[in-house]
């Protein structure tokens, strides 16, 4: 008897792989409309480190939309009202979110543990929404061609056949059902990383993002929940690498000199383990769409750390899935092609963020010393002048022609509680 035929076999309209907020959207509102939907997390639980924890304006726009904002709201997030640039201790410029959102003035940073757990917690009485954590997808189900569903296996090396009529990746940049179905990347731009590590609050906690210039490397600082920010080091591509090998002392003593709000974190710093880098990759793969099997999230579009968009930006192609998905069960119609409309609606926009984010990144990541010199007065003109307002708001804001069929919302549900 081979594998497959010990393989326990489950049924579902759709299975979404991987439980990040692309999928969890995805998921909740399909099964809102009643469609049988399982998602497959590779995790044994929502409780690790994450990078990409800002949720922008558009993110809060579109939780409106599904009857949910007040319940997110009410989770434990900070906000970020604000974005400051600065230049060796002065500052050069500043945006402010109620410029380009007065209804919304604010993003906030809300523990993506936390985030998906309540997401979890809102939907795990549903009769239509399942999920199978600590599972790894090991295969694609083909028929004639056509995915119809995938292969997982648990951390106790038992195999489980899910058949679905719709395969989703959500499962971020280094997506399992990209590799397997064999999908190719359009472009992709790597200018750099970006370094996190986490310090105490000051005195006066801060509600705005700051990016400082330095004479060694720029770096951000962000409000993370409850009382810490969070540092990010903007390094060029190679960097991080020459870094570890000049030695952890080296690095430190780089971090002192750049700010003395490092140096209580530095104390305690012994290895580079106390660091957590974050490949600064803007992807996009050419076709998202196969007969029976859609890619959405960073699996689809990936986004730079670049303005903090990256979750905010997946979650609207959740919503347009979810809509296309819907539409094409009822019609019977899985293929490409119709599956394919996801893509048809998100791709100006992504290609529209996606191109000011590799501008960003060149303008951040160059270390040229002219470049250098350049930069600070660049900043501060930027920030001066409409241009920043109009990109700064397509950015954080959600596209007008993205509105939430009533079958998908949450109606009177919103200040629930798991």
């Amino acid at each position: 008897m081979d594998e497959r035929e010990k393989s326990e076999v489950v049924e579902t309209d759709v299975v979404i792989v991987g439980g990040g907020p692309a999928g969890m959207v995805l998921g909740m509102m399909l099964a809102q409309a009643n469609v049988e939907v399982t998602i497959v997390e590779s995790q044994a639980n929502f409780d690790r480190e994450y990078r990409g924890e800002v949720l922008q304006p558009r993110f809060l726009q579109l939780m409106e939309q599904l009857g949910m904002r007040s319940y997110i709201e009410s989770l434990p997030h900070a906000q970020v009202r604000a974005g400051t640039f600065f230049q060796k201790g002065r500052k050069l410029g500043e945006f402010a979110f109620h410029r380009f959102i007065p209804e919304i003035p604010y993003a906030i940073w809300t523990p993506q543990p936390i985030l998906l757990q309540a997401y979890y917690d809102y939907m795990k009485d549903s009769p239509h929404f399942h999920m199978k954590f600590h599972a790894s997808v090991k295969a694609l189900l083909r028929d004639n061609g056509r995915v119809t569903g995938v292969v997982i296996e648990t951390e106790k090396k038992e195999r489980t056949e899910i058949r679905a009529k719709v395969t989703v990746g959500a499962d971020g940049r280094f997506s399992a059902i990209r590799r397997l179905g064999g999908f190719q990347l359009e472009y992709e731009d790597y200018p750099g990383d970006i370094i996190w590590f986490n310090i105490d609050q000051p005195e006066n906690p801060q509600d705005v993002l700051q990016f400082h210039m330095t004479d060694k490397y720029p770096y951000l600082t962000l409000p993370k929940y409850p009382n810490l920010l969070q540092v990010g080091i903007v390094l060029g591509k190679g960097r991080w690498k020459q870094i570890q090998q000049e030695g952890i002392e080296s690095f430190k003593a780089d971090l002192a000199e750049m700010s003395p709000a490092f140096h209580p974190f530095l104390q305690t710093v012994t290895s580079f383990r106390s660091f957590f880098p974050l490949q600064a990759k803007t992807q996009y793969v050419k076709e998202w769409a196969q007969d029976g099997c859609l890619l959405i999230g960073d699996a689809a579009h990936c986004s730079s750390p670049a303005g903090a968009i990256g979750v905010s930006l997946a979650v609207t192609t959740s919503a347009i899935a979810a809509e296309t998905i819907y539409d094409s069960l009822n019609k019977n119609d899985v293929s490409a092609s119709s599956l394919g409309r996801v893509q048809q609606v998100r791709d100006s926009e992504i290609r529209m963020i996606h191109r000011i984010q590799m501008r960003m990144g060149r303008m951040l990541f160059n270390r040229h010393p002219i470049l250098n010199k350049l930069r600070p007065y660049f900043l501060a003109l930027f920030t001066r002048t409409p241009i920043a307002t109009t990109v700064l708001r397509k950015m954080m804001t959600l596209p007008k022609d993205i509105h939430i069929d009533e079958r998908f919302r949450f109606k009177d549900k919103s200040s629930r509680k798991g």
